[in-house]
């Protein structure tokens, strides 16, 4: 199950209080349980004591993130006005934030032992500003283990990146589908090493008892395909492939390249190189 611990680890005296509220579980001292974090059988044993688990999962990939693999309730933040209450987050949860993280919420988080917290974007100040760290020199250290001891006891995963955009609607459906749920989370991303953060989601077994058949995703760029656009002025923009373009087009920076005609999900137009879509469906 995925409550249920498949590693005990002995922690250094000084980590334990804040594993502790990172979790927000008690332990014995000096000791960490790990809960599994997914449904499924235990199958290996990996080199550095970790264990595989075989499971049926949904598995969502973030731009960019920082922390270690924690396991958590999916819970959806609740933003709030003058006119409603200030919602209780629950420790040991992961907390989904459909639009950008600040820096007052993310110290929010981490003082209720919220173990991570999946959100659109951040302003770049506000995410070295809490790990107390230059983000583009962690991207880039060699020695990983080292570099997430000096973080806070709080994974982030990040879908859209640097900046204020917003959480695409398909991927905020599907984490709305499974709030409730128990959610693997890792914030590791290294591009020396190419990790990026992913949050692992196991399919509840009744879903499994209806005919559920696996998705593997498709990366190809076809006419009607699905996609998302990766950075210029419409970053995070998701539409339709309308038109493949015979001939490279020139484009305000200068630039020419191979490109392609969006209908986005506003009903208006977009050209945009082929470089800067991904395909999401």
């Amino acid at each position: 199950m995925p409550d249920q611990p498949v590693l005990r680890l002995t922690t250094s005296s000084e980590n334990i209080d804040q594993e502790r509220r990172a979790r927000g579980t008690p332990s014995s001292p000096g000791l960490s349980d790990i809960p599994a974090g997914l449904h499924g059988r235990i199958v290996g044993f990996t080199a550095r004591g970790g264990v595989v688990i075989e499971s049926h999962a949904a598995v969502i990939q973030g731009t960019l993130g920082a922390g270690k693999q924690v396991a958590g309730v999916l819970t959806m933040w609740q933003p709030h006005n003058q006119y409603s209450y200030v919602q209780t987050i629950p420790p040991g949860a992961i907390l989904i934030v459909p639009g950008p993280l600040t820096f007052g919420l993310l110290h929010q988080a981490l003082n209720s032992g919220v173990v991570g917290v999946i959100a659109s974007s951040i302003a770049l100040r506000d995410l070295e500003g809490f790990l107390r760290a230059d983000y583009l020199h962690l991207l880039k250290i060699s020695a990983l283990d080292q570099a997430q001891e000096q973080l806070p006891p709080l994974t982030l995963m990040l879908t859209e990146g640097i900046g204020p955009a917003i959480m695409p609607v398909h991927t905020m459906n599907l984490l709305t589908h499974y709030q409730g749920s128990i959610g693997l989370l890792s914030g590791t991303t290294s591009l020396i090493h190419n990790f990026f953060p992913e949050l692992v989601i196991s399919i509840p077994l009744i879903e499994i008892d209806k005919d559920w058949q696996a998705v593997q995703p498709d990366s190809t760029l076809a006419l009607g395909a699905h996609v998302r656009v990766c950075g210029g002025q419409r970053n995070g923009a998701v539409g339709i492939i309308d038109y493949f373009y015979s001939y490279e087009q020139t484009f305000a920076s200068g630039l020419r390249a191979r490109a392609v005609r969006l209908r986005l999900d506003d009903g208006s137009f977009y050209t945009v190189p082929l470089t800067l879509i991904e395909r999401i469906s």
